[in-house]
């Protein structure tokens, strides 16, 4: 079996894909990440709140690993934010339609 006649349309559906991709990203890049702001900065004040109104040694426990899972979570959220783009740039060049 020739495979010559579905390797550049795979190759030209698969650049088509990361191009719309990556049209896609640059138009809600800014959305995504105000949007993910938002959710770090109410979070932060809920867990903020927690931790003020902590009276027992478990409320305060309780309220640190709060703390902890905001941090963990912000450190996620900024490798997914960029990591996402050089994803995208990776499957650009591997494609061959990047510069």
């Amino acid at each position: 079996m020739d495979n010559t006649v579905t390797t550049p349309t795979l190759n030209g559906s698969l650049a088509e894909i990361v191009s719309k991709l990556s049209v896609l990203m640059d138009s809600f890049w800014i959305y995504i990440v105000l949007a993910l702001a938002a959710v770090v900065v109410v979070w932060g004040a809920y867990v903020g709140i927690r931790i003020a109104i902590a009276h027992k040694n478990e409320e305060k426990i309780n309220a640190r690993d709060m703390v902890k899972n905001l941090i963990i979570g912000i450190v996620i959220i900024f490798v997914v934010a960029m990591g996402a783009p050089l994803l995208i740039e990776g499957l650009s060049a591997w494609v061959g339609i990047g510069a």
